[in-house]
């Protein structure tokens, strides 16, 4: 770095820092811009106060480290003043008019990676609030900002180092909006085969935890006679249970499970929050252990479910007209009020206090979250989503890894799903199974939930939906397994580009005549063979396309005539002379047309040089005779 002593004294000042702020405070300071967009170009600032800035020779590393403290001394300036007044507007434009800057400076090469730099300096100061107004100029100039952004290096790093800052600090119950939008920003921001995007370690948010009530387990033998706590509900009720006397009505529309006693709603409460942790971390259910008492609970919560969905039809005689409704504590209550499940959900009445999008976990709670649709389906849906987790282990399944292309050998686990039910292995643990779960019982379990799901409000169009999203997942896991390749198609050679082009040219040439007519070389020669003895190319004689003239005739029958007189066998003579009146009709036919008057004036008189055609000849000769006299004469005479 040259330093300052060896720089001469003008062009050391023009270089310092604190002629950078001067010059540059009054660069911004003749902006006129109120509003965030349209973003600044080289054009939009005054030509003689950049100038100033602009270095008067070659660009070296000390203008460089003096732009980048230039532009910091002013970010902190306005970071004092955004303090002071944090709900001015014209400070975020403030802000945006000198990261312009900054991007003009970097696009004209006067120095590099400011903007980020500066940008990252400028979150770090700011409260979440303020960040969340600054960060649409991020999103107004994301094209700009990402020119030539490689992923893996230089400002693809602090982008994504920028931006991972900022959803650490966020809230995800209260800054959900904020989160989704960084998040948005980054997809735009990285190629969709960015690898720092993907999780390619198949690795599950176990730090996602469910905390619920930790209620003891009740005990039959001590449990009172009446339990004020527990749920009443109506004797008319139908369920699948054997059918039971009025006094242990109670137990009627609790969930079974493996056709053992009902399960309590307390019991109940426990095993269907615990599926929580199964689906935060489905490699729990390669124990066998755990894998049996999530069938358990899962089982016991689509009883539970089917009851909730039978009441609501039977107590509203039709779902899609109004929310389930639960049975309350105390038949009392039901004259005051009636409780209506997902009231708890609705955002407007926590609007105040924030929007927390975690269950909400508590005994009291439970029952009304049952009978909510929308819980239902947000809890089945993590299960199909866990289901289709198992299915990707079959041994079908596995079978496609053996493929060269699937590198990441991360998500390929060792657990293998048993194709068929097992029987339990008797162990310490009664309800333990082998290691070949049950593939049978996931597709089974899988169908019946979308069978459930279908048969609810839009069911159809809501499980079309999560078909789609699934769909969709495996695709996402198979380009995962092949190692992310990229999906950027690389542009063709020139080489190939040229072939390309000679290969069309040559298949839009005109094609050569068939040579065969008829399709091949052998009915191509049996065609010409048969019409040579068939004489068919006299079909194709010019003089069959016109009509004969009647003198045409005479020059034949002359023919025959002479034929005849040497013809010494019979057939030779009636061929003769078949011929001979053939022709002699055919003239005499022709002649009928514009003829026919000379006909009368036909002789009988023999002569055997004088035929039919002849005779007409000449009777036509005659009658033409007087014509031509009379119009000599017409033509001669003068007129009077």
């Amino acid at each position: 770095m040259m330093a300052l002593d060896e720089a001469p004294p003008v062009l050391a000042e023009a270089k310092s820092p604190e002629f950078l702020v001067q010059s540059m405070k009054e660069l911004l300071g003749s902006i006129t811009k109120t509003h965030l967009d349209p973003p600044l170009t080289v054009n939009d600032l005054d030509s003689e106060l950049f100038d100033k800035i602009k270095p008067s020779g070659e660009v070296d590393d000390y203008y460089k480290s003096s732009l980048e403290a230039a532009h910091k001394a002013v970010l902190y300036d306005i970071a004092v003043k955004q303090e002071q007044n944090p709900e001015d507007d014209q400070i975020i434009v403030d802000f945006a008019n000198l990261m312009d800057l900054a991007l003009i400076c970097t696009e004209l090469d006067l120095v590099e990676g400011l903007p980020f730099n500066l940008l990252e300096e400028l979150f770090d100061t700011q409260t979440i609030p303020a960040s969340e107004r600054l960060f649409n100029y991020l999103e107004s100039r994301v094209e700009r900002l990402t020119v030539g952004m490689e992923g893996g290096k230089g400002k693809a790093l602090v982008l994504l180092r920028l931006c991972n800052e900022l959803l650490r600090r966020l809230s995800k119950a209260e800054d959900t909006i904020f989160c989704g939008r960084i998040l948005i920003f980054l997809s735009k921001s990285f190629p969709i085969a960015e690898r720092s995007a993907v999780n390619l370690r198949g690795e599950f948010n176990t730090d996602n935890v469910t905390i619920f009530d930790d209620i003891p387990e009740e005990n039959p033998e001590e449990q009172p006679a009446e339990n004020v706590d527990s749920m009443e509900i109506d004797d008319d009720i139908k369920v699948v249970e054997p059918v039971v006397d009025s006094a242990s009505s109670d137990d009627k529309t609790k969930p079974t499970v493996n056709g053992e006693k009902p399960v309590s709603i307390d019991k109940l409460y426990t095993m269907f929050w615990s599926m929580q942790h199964d689906f935060a971390d489905p490699t729990r259910l390669f124990n066998p252990e755990n894998f049996q008492r999530f069938k358990d609970a899962l089982a016991a919560t689509m009883q539970k479910f089917k009851e909730a969905e039978k009441q609501t039809r039977e107590s509203t005689g039709d779902s899609a007209k109004a929310e389930p409704v639960p049975p309350s504590k105390n038949p009392s209550e039901d004259s005051k009020t009636t409780p209506v499940a997902g009231t708890k959900r609705k955002r407007e009445d926590v609007e105040t206090e924030g929007f927390n999008p975690k269950y909400l976990t508590s005994r009291e709670l439970f029952e009304l979250e049952i009978y909510d649709l929308t819980f239902r389906r947000n809890v089945l849906v993590q299960a199909m989503i866990l289901l289709d987790f198992l299915l990707s282990l079959t041994p079908a399944a596995k079978e496609k890894w053996s493929d060269p292309k699937n590198t990441n050998r991360a998500v390929q686990y060792a657990f293998t799903l048993g194709p068929e039910d097992v029987t339990p292995v008797p162990t310490l643990c009664p309800r333990a199974v082998s290691n070949k779960l049950q593939e049978a019982w996931v597709t089974k379990t899988k169908d019946h939930m979308s069978g459930y799901l279908q048969a609810e409000q839009k069911g159809k169009l809501f499980m079309r939906l999560i078909d789609t999203v699934l769909a969709r997942e495996k695709n996402w896991i198979a380009w995962k397994t092949e190692g992310c390749h990229p999906f950027d198609i690389p542009a063709m050679k020139k080489e190939d580009v040229e072939s390309a082009e000679v290969k069309a040219m040559n298949h839009c040439k005109a094609e050569r005549p068939f040579p065969y007519t008829m399709g091949t070389p052998t009915l191509n020669r049996l065609w010409v063979d048969t019409g040579r003895q068939l004489h068919i190319d006299d079909l194709m004689d010019e003089d069959r396309r016109r009509v004969p003239t009647v003198e045409s005739f005479s020059a034949g029958v002359d023919s025959d005539l002479e034929e005849l007189k040497d013809a010494m066998f019979p057939a030779d003579i009636d061929e003769c002379h078949n011929n001979i009146q053939t022709k002699t009709w055919k003239a005499l036919r022709l002649a009928s047309g514009s003829r026919l008057h000379v006909f009368n004036r036909f002789d009988d008189r023999f002569d055997e040089t004088r035929n039919d055609i002849k005779m007409l000849e000449e009777k036509t000769q005659e009658d033409l005779k007087p014509r031509v006299i009379a119009t000599a004469t017409t033509t001669t005479t003068p007129a009077a």
